[in-house]
Parts: C-alpha cells; structure tokens; sequence
C-alpha cells in the first residue's frame, strides 16, 4: 500500500520528485525514483508485504527491461509466484509487487484477471517504450492523469499533479454540477478538466510519443438469470475472502460499528485468526444522534466485540467537524460533502497510534447485497407498480402532511421528490440529494450554462446499459460504478492513507461481488428487509436483535453542526474571491440559507456541498494554495 506518481514525455526530474513529495503521506516508510530518457516512475512506501529493502520500488523486473511502480495489495501473489516460477521467470517471491512485471511478461494485459487484489500500478517496458497502467475492478486504489504540452503524468492523488507545467486548471462545471447534485462525482471528471480519473475495471497503454490508449478490463456484473443461495454459502465465501485479506507481515484490526457488515468481517476475521485482535469504533458525546436520523453504534459494537471476543476501542468524534472541512478537501482532493472521511481518519489515526498498520472495514456491503434505503425502495416500487401513478402520489402527498417525526418527513419528502421523475430517471434520481428544482437557482451564470448543455452524464449513460434487467439490480449497478468507488472507497483510501493506514474491503473482492450479483431479488430485499440473505448468514453467528436493528448510516449530525458554525459557513459562501467567481448565486444561497436555518426546509447536505466546492477551488487553485 503506497503511492505512486510518473510520466512518459519531456518533463523534468524535478516534476517527479514534487509529484512524490506531494503524496508523502501515502509512503512513510521510504520513497524511490527512476529515471529513463523517455519516462520516470516515483513511488511512497508504506510497507506491508515484505518489509525488507527487497521490496523497495520502483522495481525492476525480468532483467532489467520493466520497472514497477505499484499502489494495493495482490492476496493471491504466491499462487501466481508458483505459476510464474514454473515458467522460468526468477524474482523475490516474497513481494506481491515482484509478480507484476513478470506476470505482464508472460500474459500481456490478461494478466489483470489473474490478480484477486486491490491496485493501481504502472509498468514501463524499457524495450517497448511503452507504459502500461491499469486499476483495480472496483476502484479501491486511486489512479489519476492529466497530458500536457510535455507528455503524459499520473499519480495515486490529484494533488500531485496540480503543478505540472502547463497543466489545463479549468474548471469542469459538469463535475460541479455532480458534486452539488451527488455529493461526489462518477466517471473520469474532476474538479479540473486537465486531470482525469483511470476508471475501475480499465488499464491503459501510453506510448513514448504519448499517444493514451484507454481499455476496460472488468465491469461489474448483470444476470438475467439468478442463482438462489444459502446463507451457509454465503459465510464460507466470507470466510475465504476474509483469510485471503488479512494476510499481512504487520499488525491487522477492523473497523466495528456493530452494524452488519462490520459485525460479519470481525467474526470472520476472529474464527480465522483464533487470538483477540483490536476493533475500533466512532462514537459522539454531546449530541442526539436520533434527530439526525443515526444512532451511536458504541452499545452495539460493545455487544459484537463481547460476543466475538476481540478488543474494542472506542474513538470520539469532535463536537463539530467543519473546521476540519478544509484539511479534509485537501486530503480527498475532491469537495464530497460527507463528514464520514473524518471519521475514517479518527479511527485510522486512533489505529496508527496503537501501531496497526491494517484495517479490514465492512465498506461495499450495502453496494452489493441492497443495503440502503434507496433499494428498499426500488424494491417497493416495483411490488406496487399496479397501483396508478396518482394514486400513489396522493398516498405519499396525505402520509408527509400528517407525519411527526422529523426523520420520518424528511426521507417521505425525498421520496416525493423521486416519483416526480419519469419511471426510469428514479433508479438516478434516488441518488440525488439536491433536487434538479433546488440545484438550478443556485447556479452562477457559467453553470447554469453547463446545466442547460449537459446532454448525458456518466450515471445516465450506465443506466442506459443496464436496459432490460430488474431495477434492482440496475440500482446496484448505478453504486458499483458511482457511490462505492467515488464516494465510499475513494474517501476510505485517503483518509486512511494520510495516517499511513491500509483498508482493505472484504466485500468489494470480486468474488463476493460475483457472488452477489447471481442472488435472486428476494435473497437481495425480502418483504422490505434490505441485505436479507447476509442478514440470515450472519444471524447464526451474532445476536439477530444486533443483526435486525435498523438501518444506521455512518453518519453525523450534520443539520446541527452546520447551524452551530453558520458564521463559518457564511464566511466561506460569500467571501470576497467567492462572489468574484460567481459560482453559486449569491441571493439563492442566502434564501437557501435562511429557510434552513428557520427549519422550512432541510438544505443542510446542500449546503455542505456549495461550501466544500468553494473550499476546494480556494485551496486548490487560489493563489495561496498548498
């Protein structure tokens, strides 16, 4: 688990090593470059496999005509050693990373569906003067790239490209527009349209005269016919993945929130390794969880830890996380409004203190077994489909005038909003959390102009894929190209990274994600019971009251937080250089402002979203910029 950086073209030494220098943090434990006429390639080392100065990169491999640079962990590298020493090739089989060249020696570009792992790697073939790149199927390790006058540069963050000469740093509205709409942003934008993302699933080959070649190697699955399974199936897939991942030559714990999916990787995690191991979980003081619509899972953590008999830590959050949005706009290098990266860093800072340099997190589990309310409601949707469009209407318009609950109203005025959409455009649009009515007064003069020119996005253009198979399983497909690997895993990454922590995700191991795929809709959400089978799984290993509470997000109270700091936030929303930009409108934001503040609307996810868009285009591109 590292960070990487490289180019192929006309750039100078000095660019790689600021490129290194830029992702530090990702490598504490040792940094190396090389340096050919028509490339280099730079790397961090956070060691994990192999500790020895055998593992150093970048790593030449079969003789000396590749060099590597790599990012992740490959579970399976000593099968693949046996196979490859059978061949004849000679390297450390000690190194995961000391596979790569001779495996792309020996099969080319196939080599990646040999890999069970989470990467992102370059290889420069010195006798080809070429560099092939590829990452992983879902996403987990970043890989970014931007081409320029001089050639062609990537790294593992967007941060260290930002000062390449002659680098493109216009804005991308249409990547804007996603993170107000989304909260994050699927697809190959970023914020600037001189830096791309590499998708999940693709590799690329870039030529000495730096002409890019752009292929997919994976894409996630869709079946017309489903495969019913048992939860005994289900546990031992578990089991095997889990084995697989907690290989390491370091100290190993787990996030645990007691929560599904965090409960099923540490009871897998301890029947597979036997001792008592450290779990850490979040916790707040000072706030009531329930009116933000989330518990405190401490209580129940405490009961899985008890029960699964491993070490729990218990890791307070701050009393209020937006002081901290700036340093958290940095580390992502994206303006996702979401505080769970501040959780994520806690308990990996919390972690790396206690000296554990890996953690296993339950992350893609509702991705990929239906666990989210969006499913649920897909799910229901689709049951009631005989009942007529108005009448539903009126059902859900009579149900939102009479509810109490704050929360209860909240998620029904959503869902208000989700069937003001055609049919299809509702699988997407349950994905929102500005409304497209919300979104466009918001908009400054030159994104509105994007709004109004934007044909299809990204999101749209997988749905329109996915025509022809139950909804369902078109909505898993929208969050295995989207939330999972834009939101959850990339802020995972990068919030652990910067303490010089490892997450591995158990659920996200394409075997799971296979097997998922193949389970019939009831096994998915069964009489509106989201994650059914994994549910019954997981039942005969931990309490089923722990296993059946309701739904909690890893989330924080964002509502009130906001309210508390909202001198801040009007301090960053209409700043000098921010109405010199015109982004947003001003008076629409103040309106905004206003009525949530006043409680006639709940615009705080919104709101977030304008003010970590400003935060990032301050420190990102703003003369005083880091």
């Amino acid at each position: 688990m590292c960070g990487i950086a490289g180019y192929v073209g006309n750039y100078d030494q000095s660019v790689l090593q600021g490129m290194t220098d830029k992702i530090a943090h990702r490598g504490p434990d040792g940094a190396g470059h090389w340096v050919g006429k028509e490339a280099g390639l730079g790397h961090r080392r956070l060691s994990i496999i192999d500790l020895s100065e055998n593992a150093a990169q970048p790593m030449a491999g079969v003789g000396e005509r590749y060099q590597v640079t790599f990012n992740g962990e490959i579970y399976n590298f000593k099968e693949l050693a046996v196979d490859l020493k059978n061949k004849g090739y000679q390297f450390n089989d000690q190194s995961d990373t000391a596979i790569l060249a001779p495996l792309y020696d020996a099969y080319g570009e196939k080599m990646l569906d040999k890999l069970d792992g989470i990467f992102a790697f370059a290889i420069w073939d010195s006798q080809e003067k070429s560099l092939f790149a590829a990452r992983d199927h879902l996403g987990m390790k970043p890989f970014y790239y931007a081409e320029t006058p001089k050639g062609f540069a990537f790294a593992s963050e967007l941060k260290a490209l930002v000062d390449l000469p002659y680098l493109n740093k216009s804005l991308d509205h249409d990547a804007v527009l996603s993170y107000v709409r989304y909260l994050w942003c699927a697809g190959e934008a970023t914020m600037l349209k001189g830096v791309k993302k590499l998708l999940p699933g693709h590799f690329m080959t870039v030529s000495e005269d730096c002409l890019c070649l752009i292929s997919k190697w994976y894409e996630p699955p869709l079946h017309h016919d489903h495969q019913e399974q048992q939860p005994g199936d289900l546990l031992s897939l578990l089991d095997e993945v889990v084995a697989d991942q907690t290989v390491s030559d370091v100290p190993v714990g787990a996030f645990l929130s007691g929560g599904v999916d965090s409960s099923a990787i540490v009871t897998s995690m301890k029947k597979h390794l036997g001792k008592p191991f450290q779990t850490f979980c979040l916790g707040f003081k000072g706030v009531n969880m329930e009116s933000e619509g989330f518990s405190d899972d401490k209580t129940y953590a405490q009961q899985v830890a008890e029960q699964a008999g491993v070490n729990l830590q218990h890791v307070n959050a701050k009393s209020n996380f937006v002081h901290d949005l700036a340093d958290m706009v940095y580390v992502l290098d994206e303006p996702q409004a979401d505080p769970a990266p501040l959780f994520v860093k806690a308990i990996s800072n919390k972690a790396q203190q206690m000296g554990i340099k890996v953690l296993l997190s339950g992350a893609g589990g509702d991705d990929i077994f239906s666990g989210y309310r969006r499913h649920q409601l897909t799910a229901m949707l689709d049951r009631y489909n005989w009942v007529p469009e108005p009448l539903q209407k009126a059902l859900l318009t009579t149900c939102h005038l009479l509810a109490q609950n704050k929360n209860l109203k909240r998620r029904l005025g959503k869902l208000k909003d989700i069937l003001k959409h055609p049919k299809d455009s509702r699988l997407l649009s349950a994905f929102y959390y500005t409304q497209p009515s919300v979104l466009y007064p918001l908009l400054g003069a030159d994104l509105k102009q994007a709004y109004d020119q934007q044909t299809v996005d990204y999101l749209h253009q997988v749905l329109n894929r996915s025509q022809g198979y139950p909804n369902l399983d078109r909505q898993l497909n929208l969050e295995q190209h989207g939330f999972l690997p834009d939101h959850n895993l990339n802020y995972t990454d990068k919030m652990s990274m910067v303490c010089g922590v490892e997450v591995r995700t158990p659920f996200t191991a394409r075997k799971m994600v296979d097997f998922a795929s193949q389970l019939p809709l009831h096994q998915k959400v069964h009489e509106g019971e989201a994650k059914w089978l994994l549910k019954k799984a997981l039942a005969t290993r931990v309490d089923p009251s722990i296993v059946y509470r309701s739904k909690a997000g890893f989330g924080a109270p964002v509502r009130h937080w906001l309210m508390e700091e909202m001198d801040f936030v009007r301090s960053v929303l209409f700043s000098k250089k921010a109405m010199e930009r015109g982004l947003f409108n001003a008076a629409a934001v103040q309106k905004l402002l206003q009525k949530t503040q006043k409680g006639h609307v709940d615009g705080s996810y919104t709101i977030l979203s304008l003010l970590v868009v400003e935060l990032w285009v301050s420190i990102f591109l703003d003369p005083q910029s880091k």
